[in-house]
């Protein structure tokens, strides 16, 4: 069970805390809760940031913080809160619920080469698609961009970019949704509705298991999704997880596998936003992959992450995701593959939770649209 109190009325005397302490959703204002008995605290570290798709920690002690609304890449100190925005970003479409920039990560060795990707949709005449960029940071301007691969084909529409990243191995995943083209998500000759594999200088890999086929993009390493909106490594297996968005319903968490078919628009466990079948309302069908988790109603994920610190000991291996129609922070106990409970975090707070991340220090961090960036530490 899930406990909140107040967290000013924990350290001071009630009038005292009521002239020391900040408002409500202002930097520095903390709240109490415990979840396995374990107490930790939820504190404001930045707000004024409309939608907080991703952060990533630079190794001076920076934050860079992916505004998805505007279009703005920001470099938040966390000493004192400071921030500026990070020039030489341009071209970013912002004119959607879905488009924006999408996220940012850095080169696992980042301290050697210094390269930061990004993804984004962009427009062009015939349509908008996403985009996936690299650079580097000199001082508060990205230099040396390089675009290393963008999805094809172009759509008129401005729904279902996914545009989730993670780099491992020396490879580069990358999430397509479906841009509302869903039949488009079985079709091996574009890109919308897969999950996407390149090295990570943006070529493609020849052992892609597209790669030679008559029509097939080569890039594709699964099929079959709608909107992915997170990837993560498991910490002990090495398999690559995923979850994405269902209709009305029906959203999931997967284990991504090469080559495998995840089934949109042929079975899902959603329905049409009237209520209606999709397709013949088939869950399952042979060759086609079923998913570790799904969720009727759906809450509508945010980015996604494995908790792997000591900071927060009752959480370590447990798996992270915002909920943005649910209004919580979602947690999902595992057992190899078996999710054995299922806690629902903050929803006292109705807060739209948009990403999850864990910190270098061990803690965690949700952005929130409306928006806040907030810390989960030990408390």
């Amino acid at each position: 069970m899930i406990r909140p109190a107040t967290w000013y009325a924990l350290v001071f005397p009630l009038g005292a805390a009521l002239a020391q302490q900040p408002a409500a959703d202002t930097v520095g204002h903390a709240w109490r809760y415990t979840s396995d008995g374990m107490s930790f605290v939820v504190e404001v570290i930045a707000t004024g940031i409309r939608c907080p798709v991703a952060v990533a920690f630079l190794p001076d002690g920076r934050m860079l913080v992916a505004e998805r609304r505007s279009g703005k890449l920001l470099a938040l100190r966390l000493q004192d809160r400071s921030r500026v925005e990070v020039e030489g970003l341009t071209g970013v479409l912002t004119d959607s619920v879905d488009a924006g920039l999408l996220d940012v990560v850095l080169h696992p060795d980042y301290r050697t080469n210094g390269w930061i990707y990004l993804a984004y949709s962009f427009d062009r005449a015939g349509g908008s698609t996403t985009a996936v960029d690299r650079a580097r940071l000199q001082g508060n301007r990205l230099v040396d961009v390089q675009r290393l691969f963008q999805t094809s084909p172009m759509v008129a529409g401005m729904e279902h970019y996914g545009g989730r990243l993670l780099l491992r191995g020396g490879y580069l995943f990358i999430t397509a949704g479906d841009r509302n083209t869903r039949d488009q998500a079985q079709y091996l000759g574009d890109h919308h509705g897969k999950i996407l594999r390149l090295r990570d200088d943006g070529t493609v890999p020849s052992d892609n298991p597209f790669v030679g086929r008559a029509g097939a993009m080569p890039e594709i390493w699964t099929l079959g999704h709608r909107n992915p909106q997170g990837l993560a490594v498991h910490p002990v297996t090495g398999e690559l997880w995923e979850n994405e968005h269902g209709p009305r319903g029906g959203d999931e968490v997967n284990i991504i596998r090469r080559g495998r078919n995840y089934g949109w628009p042929l079975i899902t466990y959603g329905k049409e936003y009237d209520n209606t079948t999709i397709g013949d309302g088939r869950t399952a069908r042979p060759g086609m992959e079923q998913p570790i988790r799904h969720w009727e109603p759906a809450i509508a994920p945010g980015s996604l992450a494995f908790y792997t610190g000591d900071q927060l000991p009752a959480w370590k291996g447990n798996l992270f995701s915002g909920a943005l129609a649910g209004l919580h922070l979602n947690r999902l106990v595992l057992d190899g593959h078996t999710v054995v409970r299922e806690e629902r975090l903050l929803t006292d707070r109705r807060w739209r939770v948009r990403s999850v991340t864990q910190g270098p220090d061990g803690f965690l961090y949700i952005g929130v649209d409306g928006g806040m960036v907030l810390r989960i530490r030990p408390g």
